[in-house]
């Protein structure tokens, strides 16, 4: 959205840079207006990136917290750069369109209800965009919208040709089964996930978490 808005100011001002020098009277008094709205939106984004930048390096400064958790505390999810390697999809373009960008953006930043807006229009125009599906589950698994994550979940291992695509899905199912306290049924799909994919950590630290570790799962959420 940045890309956009900046895009948008870059030929606003390449305009007013082309057409100042020959204007005259009310246009080069409008041209002057546009450029100063332009000079204080750039020093708006400014202030608003060093307040951030503030935030941000504040909470770089405090101690890591434990990402392990107990059965229903905290719904896992993996690894989002698993997320991105996890396609299969024959219309990789289909990554390239606004709502999958935007879709992946709010999921990235957390925010959950956005995404599934995003990623629940891709996948209604294209129902073979299986990453997006992927990720509209992984949505509603954060928003403990339990058997709607499921059904996409169950979709996806169906079709998925992709190893690492069913994979991270069967590591998903695992999960869900394992919330809703089925752990034998969560072993299971845990296996099948580290079958398909031996390279996939999560399913075994979530298999080591149902039979040794009294329900601690790894939520594997590591953004970036």
């Amino acid at each position: 959205m940045f890309k956009q808005l900046f895009q948008s100011m870059n030929e606003a001002l390449d305009l007013i840079i082309r057409a100042y020098p020959t204007s005259q009277g009310s246009e080069k008094r409008a041209l002057a207006q546009q450029l100063e709205m332009l000079r204080n939106m750039s020093d708006g984004i400014i202030e608003e990136w060093l307040l951030f930048e503030e935030k941000l390096a504040a909470v770089k400064h405090r101690p890591a917290e434990n990402t392990d958790a107990p059965y229903g505390s905290n719904l896992p999810l993996p690894n989002v750069q698993q997320v991105s390697a996890a396609s299969d999809d024959t219309d990789h373009y289909l990554r390239n369109t606004d709502t999958f960008q935007r879709g992946e953006g709010y999921f990235k930043l957390l925010m959950f209800p956005e995404a599934i807006r995003e990623f629940q229009k891709a996948i209604d125009q294209h129902p073979e965009f299986l990453l997006a599906r992927l990720y509209l589950a992984l949505g509603f698994l954060q928003t403990e919208r339990i058997p709607e994550a499921y059904s996409h979940l169950q979709i996806l291992v169906s079709l998925a040709e992709d190893g690492r695509l069913k994979a991270v899905a069967y590591n998903a199912l695992g999960c869900v089964q394992a919330l809703t306290g089925n752990v034998e049924k969560a072993c299971e799909f845990f296996k099948q996930s580290h079958q398909i994919d031996p390279e996939l950590q999560d399913p075994l630290y979530n298999l080591k978490a149902c039979l040794v570790d009294g329900g601690v799962l790894q939520l594997g959420v590591a953004i970036g």
